[in-house]
C-alpha cells in the first residue's frame, strides 16, 4: 500500500506560485510583441510608432 501524503500549499506558497505564473505570462507576451514588431519591420510591413 502507498503511504498517505499530506501535501498542501499555504497562502504564501500559493501566492508566490500565482505571481510566477502571471509574471511569466506577462514576460512572454512582451517578448512575443517585440518579436512580432521586428518580424513585421523586416518583412516590410513597417512598425507603427505608438507615440
Amino acid at each position: 500500500m502507498a503511504p498517505d501524503l499530506f501535501a498542501y500549499l499555504d497562502p504564501g506558497s500559493g501566492s508566490m506560485l500565482l505571481q510566477a505564473i502571471v509574471g511569466g505570462t506577462a514576460a512572454a507576451g512582451v517578448t512575443l510583441k517585440l518579436f512580432w514588431r521586428r518580424l513585421r519591420a523586416r518583412v516590410g510591413g513597417g512598425a507603427k510608432d505608438d507615440g
